[in-house]
């Protein structure tokens, strides 16, 4: 999920405890927002940020490890060790657990296993999810600076709420993935709950389509012709391009050109995105001899 969504279900966590266990607000305040701290791998390189994002923070190995280390300082200094501990496992493990109802994929058991997995249930930013968030968060916020506490009422009812909604979405995700079995991948919209993207591989094409997994139906996008085949030795130099095929798999070759400075290949994730961004496009540029003159990576 999105930052903000991350830190408005910590804020509404800890509001109703914050006076009663400080320690265990702390720990769900930061447990919700301290795993995208790998965002900081971008200092190292795209490549670097793409293979730690969403890994070893985002593993429940680690995560154990790291709160009870964090509740044995607090111990140490004269704090609550304990709920420190609980409240950053749990909020730590929530957030994991949101991601991994994402696209992308998270190493859940690593360094046992740095297999990434995904549910494909709900897109990272949701309409639904980041409303509900926003308003709950403002809300506790305000009870908070009025009366100086919130009731625990309110943070029950959004989790209660936000459970039945990502319960909903799995389902129509199962249904979507039984009739549509030939797919790939199937994306979650943005924006309504029912609507998946599919994707669907026939020899040297890629077929897009959108479905309703309430109705059944689909609508056809558009048809992609690909090309990896013709370049698949050649790009299995090429970091970026394996990289990406590890993330993604409708990750492919869509277009091949000469140029004046040489043949320019581009290679693209075909799940249709929502709001139409080049994140993970490739553009690898070839000389005569078919060595890697460039790449321009989009991350």
């Amino acid at each position: 999920m999105d930052i903000i969504t991350h830190t408005g279900l910590g804020l509404i966590a800890a509001a109703p405890v914050l006076n009663s266990r400080p320690e265990l607000a702390l720990g769900l305040v930061a447990g919700s927002v301290l795993p995208d701290l790998d965002a900081l791998g971008r200092v190292f390189g795209k490549r670097a940020f793409l293979r730690s994002h969403q890994t070893w923070s985002h593993a429940i190995p680690v995560q154990v490890a790291v709160s009870v280390l964090a509740g044995g300082i607090a111990s140490g200094c004269g704090a609550d060790g304990l709920l420190l501990t609980a409240g950053l496992f749990a909020g730590l493990v929530i957030h994991t657990l949101l991601d991994f109802s994402n696209t992308l994929g998270v190493t859940l058991l690593a360094p046992v296993s740095r297999k990434r997995f995904c549910l494909e249930w709900v897109f990272f930013i949701d309409a639904f999810v980041l409303t509900l968030t926003f308003i709950t968060a403002g809300i506790s916020i305000w009870l908070f600076y009025r009366n100086g506490d919130v009731p625990t009422s309110y943070a029950g009812i959004f989790f209660g709420t936000m459970a039945v909604y990502f319960g909903t979405k799995g389902i129509l995700r199962r249904r979507a993935g039984a009739l549509a079995t030939n797919a790939v991948t199937l994306m979650p919209s943005a924006l309504w709950p029912w609507r998946f993207f599919g994707v669907e591989e026939c020899g040297n094409c890629v077929r897009r389509f959108q479905m309703n997994a309430i109705t059944g139906s689909q609508k056809p996008l558009a048809q992609q012709e690909v090309f990896d085949d013709a370049y698949a030795g050649l790009l299995a130099n090429v970091a970026e391009f394996m990289l990406m095929r590890g993330l993604s798999p409708a990750y492919h070759v869509v277009s091949a050109k000469k140029t004046e400075a040489g043949e320019l290949l581009v290679c693209r994730d075909l799940r249709t995105r929502n709001f139409g961004t080049v994140y993970g496009d490739l553009e690898v540029l070839l000389d005569k001899d078919n060595s890697v003159l460039r790449t321009t990576f989009h991350v």
